[in-house]
């Protein structure tokens, strides 16, 4: 029986990493910095394809413009195409909105996913631990679950928070509180695991949840967290899992 009742993990650096490993789609996948830079060409080529004659520098303006506001807690990359048709005067209404914001979101490849890692989950399941996910993100929560569907590991995450849909971030204690209400772990023995010292372990010990560093990034956490490992295969067995 595993030590832990469940765990839940971050996002960006913690599955996805920066740099892509193991199969790649024909023709080799983008890098993530690839992707993102490449948000503004896919957004205008969104409203061009929705009959809107703008061009690319005009999107760019747009998000740029965009960008320079402030934004309430509750924000997501749909409220940045939202005010992108408003500052272009285009009239949309939410079908166009919500394509276009896939589009602009855009890709995340499975061979971006870090080594072990949907072995270590499904090793972890076995065990009967509860998992899933708590990420910082302006990605709305629709669009970061189809990227789990997509590289295989949604139904291992039932439980899923993101900040932009929840107005609340990490190292707030909230969100984590939030998780465990959400997946009915209140009270349970939990862990959280993910690459940040000042979001990820902070946040995890404020809940007073297990925290786990995983050194994509960091050498070390220099002892704020309880565990630390370099690679996903070494997860089980600090749960119990192994």
């Amino acid at each position: 029986m595993a030590s832990y009742d469940g765990i839940f993990f971050d996002s960006g650096g913690t599955i996805f990493g920066a740099k892509p490993s193991g199969p790649k789609p024909s023709g080799g996948a983008p890098s993530p910095g690839q992707v993102g830079a490449q948000a503004p060409e896919r957004l205008a080529a969104a409203l061009k394809w929705l009959g809107h004659a703008v061009s690319e520098a005009e999107v760019r303006q747009q998000l740029e413009t965009e960008r320079s506001q402030p934004r309430p807690a509750a924000y997501t990359e749909e409220n940045r195409v939202r005010a992108v048709f408003e500052g272009l005067g285009l009239a949309a209404g939410d079908d166009e909105i919500v394509y276009a914001t896939g589009v602009y979101s855009g890709p995340r490849y499975r061979s971006w996913v870090f080594p072990g890692a949907a072995a270590a989950m499904g090793q972890l399941a076995e065990a009967g631990l509860a998992m899933g996910l708590i990420a910082n993100t302006h990605v709305p929560g629709w669009v970061m679950d189809r990227h789990f569907r997509g590289i295989g590991l949604l139904h291992h995450l039932p439980v899923r928070v993101y900040s932009g849909d929840e107005g609340v971030a990490k190292p707030d204690p909230g969100i984590f509180h939030l998780a465990a209400e959400r997946a009915g772990l209140e009270g349970k023995r939990l862990a959280y695991m993910g690459d940040r010292v000042d979001k990820d372990v902070a946040g995890a010990a404020a809940a007073g949840w297990t925290s786990i560093l995983f050194r994509s990034a960091l050498d070390t956490s220099d002892g704020a967290a309880d565990f630390e490992i370099d690679a996903w295969d070494e997860l089980p067995a600090i749960l119990g899992a192994a």
